[in-house]
């Protein structure tokens, strides 16, 4: 279990590289508000159960900049003998946006000096808030990903047709350098949510596993009618596909955890760990926010489950 005594945990992301994962999370001192100022934090761990903690490695900016409200929920990739960390930028400003941090050992980053990479394009993406409580523009929780040496990044972002309860989708550009980006229009996905939080895609054999976090509020009227027996509290879902960009078909609910796990982990990412698969997450609790130990998992032809 990790946790980082005084402070407040968020969302988290993982490298895996040799005997040894990387953990980088949202932290804040237990003295402000939840969500109010995160820093990136960084931890390691050779068994997804002890975890050594490094410290902060990546402070939001000042007040006015890109990214000087609190960041949210980032992914990292090695390309070209570098390492390199997306994240976002004012996520619930007027203005989100994906920056990029890059590295040479995992352990001491930068800020690249092009930030911001990435940021809505009205031509693809809905660029009115139009969803109250949560009324701000969504282009966040970059996950980045290679195919045929181009890298990718997905976001969570709104589409800019359809009924509002189901304009949830994902945000996609891509780049050839870490420099120059190109946003590009959204991959086909069932219409289900008003926001897919923390995407992720991952290749298991030939099928494609678009992995997302939702409150059950962020469902459609239709989606909650239908599965509303399961909708009982934040969690992960599943769509599959047949390639990166889709199309992507959620199986029933798509509910990766079921309903009466006896912990309510959100924000989960898929870790591959000595050859098996494993979902780690967030707790958020009065006393201390923790991210427990790993949960198994499996994959199958319509989505992903929980194994005991």
């Amino acid at each position: 279990m990790l946790i980082h005594p005084g402070n407040h945990l968020g969302d988290t992301w993982y490298y895996v590289e040799g005997g040894t994962v990387h953990c980088f999370y949202l932290i804040c001192p237990e003295s402000v508000e939840r969500h109010t100022a995160w820093d990136i934090g960084h931890a390691t761990s050779t068994d997804l159960v002890d975890w050594t903690l490094h410290g902060i490695i990546l402070r939001r900016g000042a007040p006015g900049s890109y990214d000087g409200r609190c960041p949210a929920t980032g992914s990292v990739i090695r390309f070209r003998d570098r390492y390199w960390l997306a994240y976002t930028g004012n996520w619930n400003g007027p203005q989100p946006v994906v920056a990029l941090a890059v590295s040479d050992d995992l352990f001491h980053w930068q800020k690249v000096p092009h930030n911001p990479v990435t940021s809505l394009d009205p031509a693809h993406y809905d660029d009115v808030p139009r969803r109250p409580p949560r009324d701000w523009l969504h282009w966040r929780d970059p996950f980045l990903f290679e195919d045929q040496g181009v890298i990718y990044h997905y976001v969570c972002a709104n589409t800019k047709r359809g009924p509002i309860d189901k304009r949830g989708t994902l945000g996609l550009a891509r780049t050839s350098d870490m420099l120059d980006w190109q946003v590009l229009p959204p991959p086909v996905l069932d219409p289900v949510c008003t926001e897919l939080e923390c995407p992720q895609v991952h290749r298991v054999g030939e099928r494609y596993y678009l992995v997302f976090s939702a409150f059950p509020g962020f469902f459609s009227r239709d989606f909650q009618s239908r599965h509303g027996d399961v909708l009982v509290r934040p969690s992960s879902y599943a769509m599959v596909g047949d390639s990166w960009f889709g199309p992507f078909c959620i199986h029933g609910s798509g509910q990766i955890i079921p309903p009466d796990f006896p912990l309510e982990v959100y924000a989960n990412q898929v870790v591959f760990w000595q050859g098996k698969p494993y979902l780690l997450g967030t707790v958020w609790d009065d006393e201390q926010d923790f991210i427990p130990d790993p949960i198994p998992i499996r994959f199958d032809e319509t989505g992903i489950r929980v194994t005991s």
